[in-house]
C-alpha cells in the first residue's frame, strides 16, 4: 500500500502541467545620446514654380505641325508649334507687297524732284504712304507671327494639348511651360507666430504621401500682413535648386526650424508612446534576480514534495531547470519610463527627465510593452552573431 501511495503522488505530480512560458517580444532599441533638436513649425502648401506659364494661341488656326512635347527641354524663344491662318498669313505678304511698291514709287519721286519734275508736296505725300505702308506690314506681321507658338523662358514642357490638324483657339491652352530649377512652396503659419519667423531660417519639405521623398529649402519671403478671415499669415519657401525629389503640384509637409537646442539628451521620435496623455518611454534592462528568500522558500516547498526516502528520481529535477534556466542566456524587460519632453521636431525629441545617457529605448514594438514585459532586442541579438562570427574567424 505504502508503494502504491507513493507511485500515485508522483505521478500526479509528473502529470500536472507545468506554467506556461513568458512570452517575449521581439523589439528595436537605440541607444539615449546627446544632440540636437529643432523648434519648428509645421504647415501644409502645395509645390509650385515660380516661373510657370500657360500658352494660349493667339489667333484661330490649324496646327500644322509640333516641334515639341511634354517632357522636352525648351528655351527662351524656341519654336513649340506652327498654326496656319490663311488671313493672316495673305494680309501679310499683302502688306509686304505694298511697302516693296511705294518704296520703288518714293525712289522715283525723289529723282524726279531733283530734276524739278515734280513738287516738294507730291514727295512729301509718296513718303507719307510708304511710312503708313510700313505701319500695316508690321501690324500684319505681327499677326503672322501669333501662328508661331514659343517658349517664353527656358524650362520644360509639362504640358501638350495640340494635335497636329486640329483647329485651336485663343480660349484653348496650347502648352504649360515650366522652371523645374525655381520651386517654390507658400505655406500659411498662425499670426502668433509671426514674430518668430525670418527669411533665411531653414525649412525642410516631406512629401504628404512618402516619406522618404524630401527635400530642403529657406525662408525666402515673410508676408508683412495678416489674414483677418483665416488669422494666418502666408510664408513663401525656396526650394533647393537642382533637386529632383520634389515636382510641381506634390502636396508636402512644411515643417520650418525657427530654434534648436544642442548638446542636449535626445531620443528617436519613434520611440515616445503616450499613455492617458502622458510621455512614456520604454527602456531595455536585465531582469532583476529573484530574492533569496523566495527562493528559499520555493526550494524548501519543493523539497518537502519529494519525501521518497531512497533518493533518485525528483532529486535530479531542480538541477535539470537550472540547466534549462542557464540555456535561455541573457533576460532582459521593459522598463516604463514617464518623461519630461523639451523640443520636438520631425525626427527627434528632447528627454529634459526621465531616462539617462546610455540608457537603450525601445523605438519599434513599444506600444503593446507593459512594465516588466519579457524583451529580445534585434540589435544584441545582431551584435552577438557578429561576435560568434569573429569567434569562428579567429
Amino acid at each position: 500500500m505504502l508503494l502504491v501511495a507513493c507511485s500515485g503522488g508522483d505521478g500526479g505530480e509528473e502529470g500536472k502541467p507545468g506554467p506556461p512560458p513568458e512570452p517575449v517580444s521581439v523589439v528595436e532599441v537605440q541607444e539615449v545620446v546627446r544632440g540636437s533638436v529643432g523648434d519648428t513649425l509645421t504647415a501644409s502648401a502645395v509645390v509650385e514654380s515660380e516661373a510657370s506659364a500657360s500658352l494660349m494661341p493667339e489667333a484661330t488656326g490649324v496646327v500644322t505641325s509640333l516641334h515639341a512635347d511634354e517632357g522636352d527641354a525648351v528655351t527662351k524663344g524656341q519654336l513649340l508649334a506652327v498654326l496656319e491662318n490663311v488671313s493672316l498669313n495673305t494680309g501679310a505678304a499683302k502688306a509686304s507687297a505694298e511697302v516693296a511698291r511705294l518704296q520703288a514709287q518714293v525712289q522715283r519721286t525723289r529723282e524726279l524732284f531733283q530734276q524739278g519734275a515734280v513738287s516738294a508736296r507730291d514727295l512729301e505725300d509718296a513718303e507719307h504712304q510708304l511710312r503708313t505702308a510700313r505701319l500695316t506690314m508690321r501690324e500684319a506681321s505681327a499677326g503672322y507671327g501669333t501662328t508661331r507658338i514659343v517658349a517664353p523662358f527656358d524650362g520644360v514642357v509639362a504640358r501638350r494639348d495640340l494635335r497636329v490638324g486640329e483647329l485651336t483657339t485663343s480660349a484653348t491652352a496650347a502648352f504649360e511651360v515650366v522652371d523645374l530649377d525655381r520651386l517654390r512652396v507658400v505655406a500659411s503659419l498662425p499670426e502668433r507666430e509671426l514674430g518668430r519667423v525670418r527669411a533665411g531660417q531653414p525649412a525642410r519639405l516631406v512629401s504628404a504621401y512618402d516619406s522618404e521623398v524630401a527635400s530642403t529649402g529657406v525662408v525666402a519671403r515673410v508676408a508683412p500682413v495678416v489674414d483677418s478671415a483665416s488669422g494666418t499669415f502666408r510664408v513663401t519657401v525656396q526650394v533647393e535648386p537642382g533637386q529632383t525629389a520634389l515636382r510641381p503640384g506634390q502636396f508636402v509637409s512644411v515643417v520650418v526650424e525657427v530654434g534648436r537646442h544642442d548638446d542636449v539628451l535626445v531620443v528617436p521620435k519613434k520611440a515616445v508612446v503616450y499613455e492617458d496623455g502622458v510621455p512614456v518611454v520604454y527602456t531595455v534592462v536585465d531582469a532583476p534576480e529573484p530574492d533569496e528568500e523566495e527562493e528559499g522558500a520555493d526550494a524548501e516547498e519543493e523539497g518537502s514534495g519529494s519525501w521518497w526516502p531512497f533518493g533518485g528520481g525528483d532529486a535530479e529535477e531542480p538541477a535539470a531547470e537550472a540547466d534549462e534556466e542557464a540555456d535561455d542566456g541573457e533576460k532582459l524587460v521593459a522598463e516604463r519610463h514617464v518623461v519630461e519632453l523639451g523640443l520636438v521636431d520631425d525626427r527627434f525629441g528632447e528627454i529634459e527627465r526621465g531616462v539617462e545617457l546610455g540608457d537603450d529605448v525601445v523605438t519599434v514594438g513599444q506600444s503593446h510593452l507593459r512594465d516588466g514585459a519579457r524583451v529580445r532586442p534585434t540589435q544584441r541579438e545582431s551584435a552577438d552573431a557578429a561576435a560568434a562570427t569573429e569567434e569562428e574567424s579567429g
